[in-house]
């Protein structure tokens, strides 16, 4: 890891989305919409095969509501319930990441996707959130892998 840590931060953050890794940094929300098809990928790939879903079971009257939203926004297409709940998942993980909860979400998904890495970094008020996934292989980029030189580079420790 000796080539992070000689790494400027511009570097650091150019080599990090090259490997489409996301990078947000400071609570900017706006940093994950790129990423938020990979996101919610992440999330559909698992939900049907955990017991302890960090959401509720969505009601019909919820499918029908996330439906509609999506026809509202010009999606042309008769009711499809499996659609539906996926429309439903991707309305939860994005007011989970409105409402300040990103990283107890990205946390909670790290462990529960193996395809799915998630490095927070905090020094002070400064933050720095990593998030990548990775469906072909099972293993995290090399970049994520020392959490000391990653905080050297972004906070100068």
């Amino acid at each position: 890891m000796n080539e992070l840590k000689n790494m400027t931060k511009e570097e650091l953050l150019d080599e990090l989305e090259s490997k489409g890794i996301c990078v947000v940094l400071d609570n900017n929300l706006d940093d994950y919409i790129d990423y938020l098809n990979d996101i919610y990928e992440a999330f559909n790939e698992i939900v049907e095969d955990i017991s302890d879903n960090c959401f509720s079971e969505p009601t019909q009257e919820e499918l029908q509501e996330s439906w509609l939203g999506r026809v509202k926004a010009g999606l042309d297409e008769d009711f499809d319930e499996h659609l539906a709940r996926e429309f439903y998942y991707e309305d939860c993980i994005l007011d989970e990441i409105n409402v300040g909860n990103a990283r107890k979400f990205f946390s909670w998904l790290d462990d529960k996707n193996r395809f799915f890495t998630y490095v927070g970094l905090k020094s002070g008020k400064k933050s720095v959130d990593l998030v990548e996934y990775h469906p072909c292989t099972n293993l995290e980029s090399y970049l994520l892998e020392d959490k000391q030189a990653l905080e050297s580079v972004f906070f100068g420790k």
